[in-house]
């Protein structure tokens, strides 16, 4: 009788550990979320493989901002290799998974105009819906109009239509996205530009990459990678890093929390 119910303990409590570990599998990247959010104070051990040579990602991820919001990477130059540049008939897009923290990490497109969605689907886009790592809501200007953040498309909608998709979407300040102020720049400066472009001809083809930049594990990014190069021709190529600040905002890239600074 001893033995028989040791066995069903035993049992229960196999049963109860399968649970917990599924409880904790499916729920992971909230978990990890709410703990990086709890201690934001203590210091931040980078636990990602670096090798002795930083690379590219890993230098841009160190830029501090200096007032320049956005900076030109290998003189305006892209990177792509001849392997990357090869067209396809019908242009395609690929998002990578998001990682352990929900994040997401670097999209690739071959963009063509016969992907864009029509100009009444673009102008009728569904309310973004998914909750971006690190998103918080807070109003800015002046009379509290505006808000912090956007959740921001890696490859935008007008591209391929692409709306509510986690892996697609990061949170990034007003400035980063789509800074109205005269003369400024920011992501949707240079979608435009490839927009511009695509819309000229089908003929027309832009590899496009786009990469948030994250430091350690912080849940926003530093800035936005961006690359684009038309195909046949050279008559559309960039190479640039946009920084996630706010003017006039102090952010916390950890948990998303942000305050005014002081005058």
């Amino acid at each position: 009788m001893k033995n028989y119910k040791r066995a069903k303990l035993s049992r229960v409590i196999i049963l109860m550990l399968i649970i917990l570990v599924g409880i904790i599998y499916f729920n992971r990247v909230t978990i990890m979320q709410k703990f990086i959010g709890i201690s934001s104070q203590t210091p931040i051990v980078n636990i990602e493989k670096k090798t002795d040579q930083p690379n590219e990602k890993d230098q841009l991820a160190n830029l501090d901002f200096n007032g320049q919001s956005v900076i030109t990477v290998n003189n305006n130059q892209p990177t792509f290799t001849t392997d990357e540049l090869v067209k396809s008939n019908t242009g395609w897009q690929k998002l990578s998974s998001v990682d352990w923290l929900g994040r997401p990490q670097v999209a690739n497109a071959l963009l063509n105009k016969r992907l864009m969605p029509p100009a009444q689907k673009v102008k009728a886009r569904e309310r973004l819906t998914v909750k971006t790592p690190g998103y918080q809501t807070i109003k800015t200007g002046a009379n509290n109009s505006d808000w912090l953040y956007n959740r921001s498309h890696l490859i935008g909608y007008q591209f391929t239509g692409l709306n509510n998709e986690a892996k697609n979407l990061i949170t990034g300040t007003r400035q980063l996205n789509a800074d109205s102020r005269k003369d400024s720049q920011s992501m949707v400066t240079y979608e435009t530009e490839v927009a511009n472009y695509l819309h000229q001809s089908n003929d027309n083809y832009v590899r496009y990459q786009v990469t948030p930049v994250y430091r350690n594990v912080e849940l926003l990014p530093r800035g936005i990678h961006m690359m684009a190069q038309s195909l046949s021709n050279d008559n559309l190529k960039f190479n640039v890093y946009i920084f996630n600040v706010q003017d006039g905002w102090q952010i916390n890239y950890l948990n998303g929390h942000a305050d005014r600074k002081m005058e």
